[in-house]
């Protein structure tokens, strides 16, 4: 089995769909597949939020991040997940991002993948595409918190989630929860994991 957040989920929609028989089930949290999060990625709310996006482009990024103590991440993880008390994770974030190769290399993703230059264009469309964009033939299991301020979607793009997926699947809420739903409701979702891999297909 794969599970994957974030991140992660682009590398867990794609490998199962290039390497089939390694496995069995796939988990993934809170990044829709590649046909729903096109949809939803450019509404004027959405450019709003993922607005980091486009800023770690610039130069002057790590500086910024890096600012104040890492103030940036304080704000994001503020709006990614509010209400959700990050006291306890936020020193061990900061710790990893603190020496500037390891800030650089984190802000390196959004600069492969949001490079203005190709982002869009017909040949960064089709790599994107190929990389992540088919949906996996495995039963899988789709979680998305309902307060996620990072990547909202509605009712109708967890439904159209639902309908691409693999028979013995299932797209679900996780109420409450926001983008960092494997901290905030810990005991949920790993029940909702283990139920969905005991389930016979």
């Amino acid at each position: 089995m794969i599970i994957a957040h974030d991140w992660g989920a682009l590398v867990a929609w794609g490998a199962p769909v290039h390497a089939p028989e390694r496995w069995r089930k796939v988990v993934i949290a809170n990044i829709p597949p590649l046909q729903v999060y096109g949809q939803v990625l450019f509404t004027p709310e959405a450019i709003d939020r993922v607005s980091h996006f486009w800023f770690f482009q610039m130069a002057i990024a790590e500086a910024v991040v890096a600012a104040d103590d890492f103030a940036f991440i304080d704000y994001l993880w503020s709006t990614w997940s509010p209400g959700y008390d990050a006291s306890e994770d936020l020193p061990r974030v900061k710790d990893c991002l603190r020496d500037p190769a390891n800030l650089s290399a984190a802000l390196g993703y959004y600069r492969a993948t949001f490079d203005p230059a190709r982002f869009g264009s017909e040949q960064g469309t089709a790599e994107q595409g190929a990389a992540w964009g088919s949906i996996p033939s495995q039963p899988t299991l789709y979680l998305h918190g309902t307060q996620d301020g990072a990547n909202a979607i509605d009712d109708a793009n967890l439904a159209e989630i639902g309908g691409l997926l693999a028979k013995g699947s299932e797209a679900a809420w996780v109420e409450g929860a926001g983008h960092f739903l494997l901290l905030e409701k810990p005991a949920e979702v790993n029940h909702r994991i283990l139920q969905f891999l005991e389930a016979k297909v």
